[in-house]
């Protein structure tokens, strides 16, 4: 199953970061908003590490541009 790769990653980090298992919701596509069929329940640290590398590699851009445009419009 795909946790047990995540788990041992994940347990580096209790201790370190508050909360580090508790339960998060987690876009599948990053191009697209939360909702039923694009969300998963992730260890917030999962979560941590995948919006970082989200963010390094620009996915979250296009939802970050459309929040922009709805605040300023």
């Amino acid at each position: 199953p795909p946790w047990q790769k995540w788990r041992p990653f994940c347990l580096r980090f209790e201790g370190l970061v508050e909360d580090f298992n508790f339960g998060t919701l987690l876009r599948l596509d990053s191009r697209r908003d939360y909702s039923e069929e694009n969300t998963i329940l992730a260890p917030r640290i999962q979560f941590l590490a995948i919006e970082i590398a989200r963010n390094r590699e620009g996915c979250n851009q296009q939802v970050h541009s459309s929040a922009r445009e709805e605040t300023s419009g």
